[in-house]
């Protein structure tokens, strides 16, 4: 998964993801679920970075299967015998059943991605393979490059309110002042090398589409179809 196209691996999972948006069995979220987790250790990610990620994950599927088992409108019944007591119970856990996995397979889909996936290769692969204008793609990557940026200077900004005895820190006006000082030191670098959108520019990295790609994307979204049209 991991020397996939980024691009291509993110159309497969939105398309195994609208897919299964139109089917509610619960076997078959699952199963997305399971395989997901199995390709996540396949490709060598930790098993205390899933469970970690995993975690608020379950709780809230947890919460989802109680909500749908325990208020569900199949709980409702005229003439109440052990026979229909029973069936609306087993209808309730059925229900709850379809909105908890459901989460699963969703949050596994989208854990795999980005467990797997380079987020700047991404939007490379966005800009050659699907025509992202520059000027989003260069955005989105300037302000990907800012989170380690802002990382340090509140950690600086921290250590100089504790360093002079200040107890109540203010840092949102600091922390401002350095990214706006830091845009204009970008747009000024940009600007210097003839960065223009809309002409042609060579391209350091070169990301290409194999065969593997175009098998991953019709075998994954064939294979989910498929499973729908049997179970």
């Amino acid at each position: 998964m991991i020397k996939l196209n980024p691009g291509y691996k993110g159309l497969t999972i939105f398309l195994v993801s609208l897919l299964l948006s139109f089917e509610y069995n619960y076997y078959l979220n699952f199963s997305v679920f399971c395989i997901c987790v199995m390709l996540m250790i396949i490709n060598k990610i930790s098993l205390k970075k899933i469970l970690f990620a995993f975690l608020p994950v379950l709780l809230l599927a947890g919460g989802v299967f109680f909500t749908g088992m325990l208020y569900s409108n199949s709980g409702t019944a005229e003439d109440i015998t052990n026979l229909t007591k029973t069936v609306v119970i087993i209808g309730n856990i059925e229900n709850g059943l379809q909105l908890s996995i459901r989460i699963l397979a969703y949050a596994g889909l989208g854990l795999l991605f980005v467990f797997t996936t380079d987020p700047r290769l991404f939007i490379i692969s966005l800009m050659q393979q699907f025509h992202l204008p520059g000027n989003f793609a260069y955005g989105i990557l300037a302000a990907y490059g800012f989170i380690p940026v802002i990382k340090q200077e509140y950690e600086n900004m921290r250590y100089a309110y504790r360093a002079r005895g200040v107890k109540r820190n203010i840092f949102m006006l600091p922390m401002l002042v350095t990214a706006v000082r830091s845009s204009e030191s970008i747009a000024m670098a940009m600007e210097s090398k003839g960065f223009n959108a809309k002409s042609k520019r060579t391209e350091y990295i070169k990301l290409k589409v194999t065969k593997w790609d175009y098998v991953v994307l019709i075998g994954s979204t064939g294979i989910t179809l498929l499973a729908m049209l049997l179970f």
